[in-house]
């Protein structure tokens, strides 16, 4: 009978088992955080932001749900308060669809008669040095589709303006963020419970030192440009799409265009140039107007 002869341990291999296993906690409930700060220090005030709609398609869909916490940031970029949480419906006046029905748990008699007051939303964003978002370029179309308007105010997402690969994240959604932050979502897909996880994600501390919430205002604070490919011919699509170039479709003058920040701006421009044979138009893009739907700005 041949014997199982068992390999001695790899002394190397004893910090990759302690890696295997993690205990996740629960996010954290809106009374684990304090309302206010002590009197005299100095805080950021952002505006943590989620909404569900009937769909995902701004033009034809809606929200149905909307929740905002105002949280307070300090100078090192902790949350150290959120000062208070609203909810709000909206009716669509339409039947839900049974996919949206089954992933919020929202019914048409919740929705029933339900609204928001466009006005006092406004005044909120405006109150706030600027609204963070986890998918700002799903949340901003549809906030400003409800309000009739656009509103000035700065526009972070938690998404695209962290460099999440860098901090040893892998990239995806958000519950699959958090996990890699050591916490679970014990509910999602209502308004409330999606903005409360953000906001726990937003205070995790990265490995380099700073919060996620830092690294999402610094973003926001730090010049970023729409490059403009109005100039390239219809032959250059392809090139275009794998260059995550997006496409501007319903307007006057259909084109691709791309948000690119100060770390890939040279690399943009030298692959713009290679590769189009001609030079993008570049539009400078401050907070306040990134993540617009694309039929509410206008081209260079």
């Amino acid at each position: 009978m041949n014997s199982m002869q068992q390999k001695p341990d790899n002394p190397g291999n004893h910090d990759a088992r302690q890696h295997e296993n993690r205990t996740l906690r629960p996010v954290r409930a809106r009374e684990d955080w304090p309302r206010a700060v002590p009197l005299g220090q100095n805080v950021r005030r952002a505006l943590v932001l989620d909404s569900e709609t009937t769909g995902l398609n701004v033009a034809r869909h809606q929200i149905i749900e909307l929740c905002a916490a105002i949280v307070l940031v300090n100078e090192e970029g902790r949350i150290v308060a959120v000062q208070c949480v609203m909810t709000g419906l909206v009716d669509p006046c339409e039947p839900l669809s049974h996919e949206i029905v089954g992933l919020t748990g929202l019914s048409d008699a919740d929705l029933a008669g339900e609204s928001i007051n466009r006005d006092q939303l406004t005044e909120l964003l405006e109150y706030c040095d600027g609204v963070i978002a986890f998918n700002a370029g799903f949340d901003r179309p549809f906030v400003e589709k409800l309000l009739s308007r656009h509103v000035p105010v700065p526009w972070g997402c938690a998404m695209a303006d962290v460099p999440w690969r860098e901090l040893s994240f892998e990239p995806g959604p958000q519950g699959y963020l958090l996990m890699q932050a050591g916490y679970y979502m014990p509910s999602a897909h209502r308004a409330k419970d999606d903005v409360l996880a953000l906001v726990t994600l937003l205070d995790h501390v990265c490995e380099d030192g700073e919060t996620v919430i830092a690294k999402t205002l610094t973003a926001m604070d730090a010049p970023a440009w729409r490059f403009e490919a109005k100039r390239a011919p219809y032959g250059y699509k392809d090139d275009l799409r794998e260059q995550r170039y997006r496409w501007a479709w319903g307007r006057a003058h259909d084109l691709w265009y791309k948000h690119v920040r100060p770390a890939g701006y040279q690399d943009e421009v030298d692959w713009y140039v290679r590769t189009i044979e001609k030079q993008p138009v570049i539009v400078p893009l401050p907070a306040t107007e990134r993540y617009r739907a694309h039929t509410t700005w206008t081209p260079a």
